[in-house]
């Protein structure tokens, strides 16, 4: 296993060509609502630092961008969307506190199988939150977008405050072990419904 760190971050995404840094054709959203939540991505975590931002990060970037699968580095080019798949359910596992996928799992996905590389829950929540939405599979994006006016501007009101650490915080860390277990809960739960879908035969 390998560990994650912040000094990853890159820049803006374009593009709809389905090539190596562009948008491919299946992501469900739009490439302006894409670079949004990239750039959202990056402010929140170079304040915050945490995981499960990364994690959506490194998933948006390894559909889209210029880095390998960020569970399991798969590398192949371009991206299909049997390949997010397969990567959202590698992370739903972990992030879930569950084992690899199964092959059987492999076989319905459509994907070579690949262990994953990195273990940590809040990095895998992010990710699968991140590649479901790319999927289609979640209306609602990771992180609340900005609201654009109709020609595109962001208007002058539009902020977004983050508060910044503070590890030393009672009350800072009650709150992060409150949002590592509704992660978890959500997870799991989501792991379950399609743990009995994929068991139920055909």
């Amino acid at each position: 296993m390998r560990g994650i760190n912040l000094s990853v971050l890159s820049g803006t995404l374009v593009g709809m060509t389905g090539t190596k840094g562009a948008i491919p054709r299946w992501v469900v959203p739009s490439t302006l609502e894409v670079n949004d939540c990239h750039r959202l991505d990056c402010q929140v975590a170079e304040v915050t630092g945490a995981h499960d931002t990364l994690g959506q990060i490194l998933a948006l970037e390894g559909v889209c961008g210029p880095r390998d699968a960020p569970l399991t580095d798969r590398a192949e080019q371009p991206v299909t969307r049997a390949m997010a798949r397969a990567e959202s359910w590698v992370a739903l596992c972990d992030a879930a506190g569950q084992s690899d996928p199964t092959d059987g799992d492999w076989r319905q996905l459509g994907a070579a199988p690949l262990p994953a590389v990195i273990s940590n829950a809040a990095f895998s929540y992010g990710a699968w939150r991140m590649l479901t939405w790319l999927l289609g599979e979640r209306a609602e994006p990771p992180e609340e977008l900005p609201q654009r006016d109709e020609d595109g501007t962001l208007p002058p009101w539009e902020q977004r405050y983050v508060a910044r650490p503070n590890p030393d915080s009672p009350t800072w860390q009650a709150a992060q072990q409150q949002r590592r277990e509704r992660q978890r809960a959500e997870a799991f739960a989501a792991w379950q419904l399609a743990r009995r879908r994929r068991d139920t035969p055909v």
